[in-house]
This record gives C-alpha cells, structure tokens and sequence, in this order.
C-alpha cells in the first residue's frame, strides 16, 4: 500500500531523470526542420559570462532548443491553447480552411512615413520615374479567416500613410484588385505570409496595367509539394498540410541571373528559379534564392529599359515575371546593402525604381536611412 501511496511521486522523478539523461544522450541537431532555423549552441562557461548573466541566459536557451522530444511538446502546447480558446493570444493564429496566419506585427505608422520620405527623397535626387506597391498581409486580405478574437491588423493604416507621403511617386493600390480576387486565386500559401505565385502573377498584370505593359497569359506550371512556410515554423501545428509551389515557366523567357554579394564570388544562373533550394527545409528560395544584398537580372530580348528595384523577399517570385519586360533589373535589398545606392543607379544609367515592401517591413525596417 506505501509503495502505491508514492507511485505518482516515484513516476514524476523517473520522468524527471529520464528525460534528463535522455538530454546528455540523445544527439544535439543544429538546426531545427520544423521551426527552419539554426538551433542554440552549448554556452561558453567562462568566468565572465557567468558574472554578465551571459552564462544563464545562453544555458536557458541551449535546454530549450535541444530539450527531448521539444518538438512534440511545443505542438501539444499549440493543440492545447487552441482547445482552450487562446487561439486569438497567440503568435500564429489556427485559422479556417487551414490557413495558418501569424498576428500582426507590431507596425508603426511613424516608421512607414519616413521610409517613404527616404524612397520621394532618393529618387527625386536621382531623378528616377518612380513606382510604389506595398502588400497588404495576408491576415488583412483575408480577414474571413480569422478567429474571432483577432488583433487588430492596420493595414489601411499604413497603406494609407504611405499614399499620402509618396508625393509624385505613381503609387499601385492592391487592396481593391485583391479583394475582387482572393475568392477565385489563391493569393497567399496556407502556412506562409508571402504570396503565391497565383498571388504574384495578379500583382504583376496590377503593375503592368499602370505601366501599359503587355503581359504573358500561358506558363507552363510546374509544382512541387511539402511547402512549409514561416507560420508553419511559429506555430507549432505540426499536422496542418503543407502548401505546393508552383513555378511558372515562360518558356520564351531567356535570362541571366547574377547573385551579387560583397566579398564572395558572384553566382550566375541562366534561370530565375533556383531549383536546388527546393531540397532544403525552406523551399521559398527557389525564387531567386532568397534574400541577397543585390541581384541583377539580364534579358537583352525584352522590349524595356532597366529598372531598379528597392524591395523585401514579396519581391523575388514577383520578379520573375516582371523580367519578361524589362533588359536590365537590379534588385536591392536595404537590410544587407551598404554600398551607395546613387552610385549603382549612375554607373548602370537606371531611370526608373519600383520600391516593393510588405505592410509589416514597411511598418518596422529602419533601413531606409542607408539610402544615399
């Protein structure tokens, strides 16, 4: 009778040592699949981290990314919030028709007009003929998704600061064009915030109305499967579906794609799909492999001139169909690029930019300032 008296007792330390000797055995990863990032490595137990606090905090979290089974349990700890009703305080919200949709950042309307100032600025300087399109999110766009008890998405808001303050600049509004859409074409992946290449190509034939550009209508659609975006990683539910990515083709399209990074050898492709990324637990780098401080495009069969493009990643897919168009495409992103901005656009003879964010980095990124 004793020893069942202290059986809860005896299981919770078997539980305890069990898992704490699975903790030194069981082999570390680096890098997490699920979540798509790079795993804490084991503290620097150095006197002086130990006196800076440096020492515990970087403990905590190395016990946090490696703990057994960690996987399993921050999915039931997801599945478990959204039982009981605290969907709608989470960071990703479980939405309807498998959406999985991450709240909203934590935009400022004051940020968003300075950028834009920046963008009037530089190219009122360079004497560019200037273009705007800021994407709304995906949990603005698709609103009817949502739990009930939501955050607040202000994307109006920022939008809307951004048309007032753009001067000259021709701003692209997708807010009508989307919502006439979103029921028909699948604007956004499930599991991701960015668009889908449905989404991208509605974007495209916007921008190309404004422009009196003609626009592909036939691609031949190639689609891979086991797409598991970033609220996907956030969430932590784990038994959603994954979405498919498609890369559309436009088999008269001939390009050169050159990958430009300060003191690394340059990457050239003659595709913009890069199609080795589609092996790796991210697979949205198959567009112009990801985030790169700067990417220059060739086509010399199109009809137009040379176009900079001052963007976030809802650039990269986008861009594989506005090539078709243009002979030269300098992409820029300002989160990694410090090199003089005036001086690509003079040393290249560039006459036109299309500043290209979503609401959230148009809302939060500083980067601006390095516009010179």
């Amino acid at each position: 009778m004793k020893i069942k008296k202290h059986m809860p007792s005896i299981a919770f330390l078997l539980a305890i040592f069990i898992f704490f000797g699975a903790f030194f055995i069981v082999p570390k990863k680096d890098f997490s699949e699920n979540e798509k990032r790079i795993l804490s490595k084991a503290p620097d137990a150095s006197f002086e981290n130990l006196l800076n606090g440096k020492l515990t905090k970087d403990f905590e979290a190395y016990v946090s990314d490696h703990f057994p089974l960690r996987d399993f349990f921050v999915g039931v700890q997801s599945y478990f919030d959204l039982l009981c009703g605290r969907n709608g305080a989470a960071d990703v919200y479980y939405c309807k028709d498998g959406y999985l949709i991450s709240a909203p950042a934590d935009v400022n309307v004051k940020t968003t007009e300075n950028n834009v100032k920046a963008f009037k600025a530089f190219a009122d300087k360079n004497k560019l003929d200037a273009t705007m399109i800021v994407v709304p999110s995906i949990g603005y766009t698709m609103e009817e998704q949502l739990p009930k008890n939501h955050k607040q998405f202000i994307d109006d808001e920022i939008i809307d600061t951004a048309k007032e303050n753009c001067g000259d600049i021709k701003f692209i509004d997708l807010r009508e064009g989307f919502e006439s859409v979103k029921n028909d074409v699948q604007l956004y992946y499930r599991t991701d915030h960015h668009l889908t290449s449905a989404g991208a190509y509605e974007m495209y034939k916007l921008f190309a109305e404004s422009k009196g550009l003609s626009v592909s209508t036939e691609y031949d659609v190639e689609t891979a499967e086991g797409f598991y975006g970033t609220a996907y990683s956030k969430g932590g539910f784990w038994l959603s579906d994954p979405d498919n990515i498609e890369l559309w083709h436009n088999k008269n399209l001939k390009v050169k794609v050159e990958i430009i990074e300060p003191g690394k050898e340059t990457v050239t492709s003659n595709s913009v799909f890069f199609k080795n990324q589609l092996e790796n637990a991210d697979k949205y780098p198959v567009f112009l492999d990801g985030n790169h401080s700067l990417v220059k495009i060739t086509n010399p069969h199109a009809k137009g001139g040379k176009l900079l493009i001052v963007k976030d990643s809802f650039a990269h897919c986008f861009t594989g169909f506005l090539a078709e168009q243009y002979s030269e495409i300098y992409m820029v992103d300002m989160r990694y690029y410090r090199t003089p901005l005036t001086d690509l656009v003079t040393e290249n003879a560039i006459p036109e930019v299309l500043y290209l964010y979503g609401t959230d980095n148009l809302g939060t990124d500083t980067n601006s300032v390095w516009m010179q």
